[in-house]
């Protein structure tokens, strides 16, 4: 069960819980903000990366960069 990332969407920021390693992280809601969070996945999950799942709350124009990600 730790390819399912927790994420809390507000309008400037994404609070994101990652089971592996028990790590909880706040990043910037953008573009940029994604960027590092996908390079934090790829240097935990590796090859397993396509595996994740990520379980959060649509909320309208705030998940718009989530949603593209």
């Amino acid at each position: 069960m730790n390819n399912y990332i927790g994420i809390d969407v507000a309008k400037a920021t994404l609070q994101v819980y990652i089971p592996k390693n028990d790590l909880a992280i706040e990043i910037t809601n953008s573009e940029r903000g994604l960027k590092t969070l996908y390079s934090k996945l790829k240097k935990q999950y590796k090859k397993e990366i396509g595996d994740i799942v990520f379980v959060y709350e649509s909320t309208g124009s705030y998940s718009t960069y989530l949603e593209q990600f």
